[in-house]
């Protein structure tokens, strides 16, 4: 937690962990990373949005999976040896992120962060998105976590026990 604060103290510099989601290569604030590990069997969980895997057990935590690519409208994910899931702290709560291959870690100045040129807008709800950043060979795309986990659309079993609907937001 202090490392989170000192990042936004200083304003300067973003470190983040990219990785690949089919040939989109994507990054989150390293400070939402809890771990990374590599593609174990999720628990397929019935009458859930549809990009969501299923949930894990993470040491006795029940986690739940979703399949990012098929979040960010990018198709559904393909297993292959480099896959993993990035375990997420967001807002409390443990999330994964099911990605094609974890790249590393990347860092940049605050100011490198771009608006998303409209190609990409194309490809991917707007709101998912902070921004951009050009490296040499490429640009990497910098996910808002929090709004990925958004979910604009109401379940009816949502409104017919509280617990099924926290279970539903992701």
């Amino acid at each position: 937690m202090a490392r989170k604060k000192r990042v936004a103290a200083q304003g300067r510099t973003v470190t983040t962990v990219a990785f690949v989601l089919g040939r989109e290569e994507c990054a989150v604030p390293i400070t939402d990373v809890h771990q990374i590990i590599r593609d174990v069997p999720v628990t397929p969980v019935p009458n859930v949005n549809e990009h969501v895997e299923g949930v894990l057990n993470l040491r006795g935590v029940v986690v739940p999976i979703l399949d990012l690519k098929h979040r960010l409208g990018l198709g559904v994910r393909t297993l292959g040896p480099r896959h993993r899931l990035l375990i997420l702290e967001i807002e409390g709560r443990l999330v994964g992120f099911s990605v094609d291959a974890v790249t590393g870690v990347l860092e940049f100045e605050e100011s490198a962060l771009q608006p998303p040129p409209d190609i990409v807008l194309a490809r991917m709800e707007a709101g998912f998105i902070r921004g951009v950043v050009t490296r040499a060979d490429s640009v990497v795309i910098l996910l808002d976590t929090k709004e990925v986990l958004n979910v604009r659309t109401t379940h009816p079993a949502a409104e017919a026990h509280p617990a099924v609907a926290r279970a539903r937001e992701f």
